[in-house]
């Protein structure tokens, strides 16, 4: 989910350039959100009913890339389920037929956040909102589905004037707008019920990296960094952050290398924890863990060598700038629209077994292979009634938190939907979703040892194009989102580990393996970017805008 400098050219929040300019305007930077007449519409969202088992198959779904896919089309199943408007009303342009939404497109957005946490801050006594009194979300979300009838401005005439506006599949899927980032209601309801830990967060400085007081249990990790060093090349890896217990670092291969192992510092000749000793690439140190360890890698001559770092991983358990983990019914989606006008086409990518060696063995970046034209019942397309704006969506990102760390899914639309990663898509995707195709990771490193995960013909060999082994960088990365070189060889929760942070995109990609692996352990907002900075949906602005004005003004 990472993107690069041009992080505002498709909608306002933070997405990836469309190249959709006219007259030197860029039209495709025009997000709306779910407008509270369209939310009368909608009704309430839909809710996720998470799967409560996937947990405790944390280590399955690690080690197994086909049960991981498995699960996460049953994942986007859920997401894309078809939901009937709120309003029956709307039926009367269709024939007696109510028209749906997928799921994730009833979802909560910024709009929502906005008009419900001041609705609830705003009924609490002065005295209450200088306790900073807890609110009640699921109240406020109820409040919200109806809210329009308490507007003066609209009269039920004018609403079922709107209403009748919308008679075409296109504008019913408008209602649900183009907003950037959609929030279920068990994600929406965690962060309202937040809002005090959400402003402290602004109020504070941005947390360390590494907090040396892990309160989840820690999990055995075996990462592998293959080389090729000429004589006297210096090669650093790291930090690989560890919890209790030893670090090993291990080397293999031919050639003459020495380790250099440092705690909490980067390594370097002079100043090191550890040194391996020896005159071949088979080396190794050991170091005490609970912290950052730093490696460094010297070859005394030309050599090929594979490094392995075996640590227990531990995190910090409670993100200190939400009320407790997300719970397991959170899920976030960002979309990706893009403005169509007229017979505009959009970029289409090849992601077989050869492109993704190819894009992998030059600047791994994204470069369209084609363009295309698909009309609306190929890809799933939204018309704005209100100004007749016409969007197409080609990319939906996908994080459920089913997992500790979040189970990452990116859907992205191909003109040759069949193959490769669309090979296994359930027969139940139909309409403009059978056109998706879909990658996932569950963690930052790859633990299938068959890199093909025991997939046959076309996505077996595009798994294993895209799949460095056992050891190393998950992947999963989406063509219309993941712009910029060495963006097409990364993976979503490698970025998002920086969630709440100021870390730019470019920062990120300058890390290890393109800040695919893990270099922290403190999540202060449970992996997300739109709670604090980052170009996001930043709620906690709201939430400090809104509490600080009342703070002047209560008496």
């Amino acid at each position: 989910m990472r993107r690069t400098s041009a992080l505002a050219a498709v909608v306002v929040f933070g997405a990836c350039s469309g190249d959709d300019k006219t007259d030197g305007c860029d039209l495709s930077a025009t997000e709306s959100q779910v407008r509270i007449e369209d939310r009368r519409v909608i009704g309430a969202a839909a809710p996720y009913a998470a799967d409560l088992s996937l947990s405790a198959r944390d280590e399955e779904l690690r080690t197994s890339i086909a049960a991981r896919r498995a699960a996460a089309w049953q994942v986007v199943e859920k997401v894309l389920a078809p939901v009937p408007f709120g309003d029956p009303r709307l039926a009367q342009s269709f024939g007696g037929n109510l028209p749906s939404l997928p799921a994730w497109h009833t979802w909560y957005g910024h709009d929502d956040f906005e008009r419900v946490f001041k609705h609830l801050y705003r009924a609490l006594t002065p005295a209450e909102r200088r306790a900073r009194a807890s609110i009640d979300p699921a109240a406020g979300l109820a409040w919200n589905a109806t809210a329009l009838d308490g507007v003066p401005e609209w009269p039920e005439q004018r609403y079922l004037d709107y209403l009748a506006t919308i008679d075409t599949p296109e504008e019913a899927t408008g209602l649900g707008n183009v907003s950037r980032v959609g929030y279920s209601p068990g994600a929406m309801g965690h962060l309202l019920a937040s809002y005090e830990q959400q402003h402290q967060c602004r109020l504070q400085p941005f947390p360390d990296a590494f907090d040396d007081d892990p309160v989840r249990e820690g999990k055995p990790v075996a990462q592998t960094d293959a080389m090729s060093l000429t004589k006297c090349a210096w090669k650093e890896l790291g930090p690989f952050v560890a919890g209790e217990g030893d670090v090993t670092i291990t080397s293999s291969g031919s050639g003459d290398i020495d380790l250099y192992v440092r705690r909490g510092a980067a390594a370097t000749a002079s100043e090191h924890d550890c040194k391996s000793a020896g005159d071949s690439s088979t080396e190794s140190c050991t170091v005490a863990g609970e912290g950052a360890i730093y490696v460094a890698v010297f070859a005394a001559e030309d050599s090929e060598a594979t490094v392995e770092i075996a640590y227990t991983s531990a995190d910090v358990r409670l993100p200190t700038c939400l009320d407790g983990e997300m719970p397991r019914d959170a899920v976030l989606v960002k979309a990706d629209w893009r403005r169509q006008l007229g017979s505009e086409t959009i970029p289409i990518f090849d992601t077989s077994a050869n492109r993704m060696k190819s894009r992998f063995a030059s600047a791994s970046e994204w470069v369209s292979d084609g363009v295309a034209g698909p009309p609306s019942d190929q890809i799933y397309t939204a018309i704005i009634a209100s100004s007749g704006a016409r969007f197409r969506l080609p990319a939906l990102h996908i994080m459920s938190k089913e997992l500790d760390h979040w189970l990452w899914i990116t859907l992205w639309w191909s003109a040759s939907p069949n193959t490769d990663f669309g090979a296994d898509r359930p027969a139940s995707l139909a309409g403009p979703w059978k056109n998706y195709k879909m990658c996932v990771a569950t963690d930052y490193l790859e633990g299938d040892p068959d890199p093909r995960g025991g997939q046959p013909g076309t996505l077996g060999d595009s798994l294993a194009a895209v799949s460095g082994g056992a050891g190393t960088p998950t992947w999963c990365s989406n063509p219309y989102l993941e712009l910029g070189p060495g963006n097409a060889q990364t993976n979503c929760i490698g970025c998002h580990q920086h969630g709440g942070t100021d870390t730019s995109p470019e920062t990120i990609l300058t890390m290890p393996h393109r800040g695919s692996t893990r270099v922290r352990n403190n999540f202060f907002t449970d992996y997300l970017w739109a709670v604090r900075g980052g170009g996001g949906d930043d709620l906690s602005a709201t939430v400090q805008a809104e509490v600080d004005f009342w703070d002047a003004s209560d008496p």
